[in-house]
């Protein structure tokens, strides 16, 4: 699994969550087994900081769904169909910080 690679949602929802971005590092993923990810949305309401717009390419646009970030097992990720652009990378970690931060 490769960081910021971008698969097809091997689970029930996906109509309403397409795809999957991969956003926990190489290095931690090829010793667990797993990886973290976070639901991109389709149809979905972008909210400032937390669930950005991101581009899927060759796709279209979807939502970033931080706030439904989870652990799967990279067997159960196939082939990708993108890698997310330098831009798209930039909106995950201040994604994160707001849902997990401090107020």
């Amino acid at each position: 699994m490769a960081q910021f690679h971008i698969y097809p949602n091997p689970g029930i929802r996906k109509v309403e969550i397409p795809y999957l971005v991969a956003v926990q590092n190489d290095h931690i993923t090829s010793r667990t087994g797993a990886t973290v990810v976070i639901p991109l949305r389709a149809n979905a309401q972008p909210v400032e900081i937390m669930a950005p717009w991101v581009e899927v390419p060759g796709h279209g646009m979807f939502v970033l769904s931080t706030d439904e970030i989870f652990a799967i097992d990279t067997g159960r990720l196939k082939v990708s169909v993108g890698l997310l652009s330098p831009s798209d990378r930039a909106k995950i970690k201040p994604a994160i910080d707001k849902v997990i931060g401090e107020y």
